[in-house]
């Protein structure tokens, strides 16, 4: 790990989080442990399977999934209701991608919009989800760029 990080001018640290799961990816970074392996970086979006990735989760299981973001306090049925912005927010600023996924099952793509435009949401978090949300709605639209 410590010979690729240095070929790739990155630390091992990082190199360890990306082995072990990470999924917040820098585009810059793999673009550098890619020419470090030798391999050529290939980067594409696909339709996602409507079975299974479309299918409601329910409050009890979604409160399991989120429980490790909410270390402050804990999260309750009540607060999926009543303060989806804020549940969002935490979701889209530190989940990780079943987290992600499973919040956006729940609360579907419309309050994820709204999410990612709060005030705690930074720009480049903004950015990603303008361009995730329109490129779906594109595609279920039937329409390729």
């Amino acid at each position: 790990m410590a010979d690729l990080a240095r070929r790739a001018g990155t630390s091992a640290p990082t190199i360890h989080r990306y082995e072990n799961g990470w999924d917040r990816f820098e585009l810059e970074t793999l673009r550098k442990i890619s020419s470090a392996l030798g391999a050529r970086l290939v980067i594409g979006l696909v339709p996602g399977a409507r079975g299974n990735e479309r299918k409601r989760v329910s409050p009890g299981s979604l409160i399991r999934i989120l429980a490790p973001l909410f270390w402050d306090r804990d999260l309750r049925a009540a607060d999926l209701s009543r303060h989806p912005g804020w549940v969002l927010e935490r979701v889209l600023t530190s989940g990780n991608r079943a987290q992600v996924l499973a919040a956006r099952r729940f609360f579907g793509d419309e309050a994820v919009r709204e999410a990612a435009q709060r005030r705690g949401v930074d720009e480049r978090t903004r950015a990603y989800w303008r361009l995730v949300l329109e490129t779906g709605n594109h595609a279920s639209q039937g329409r390729r760029h």
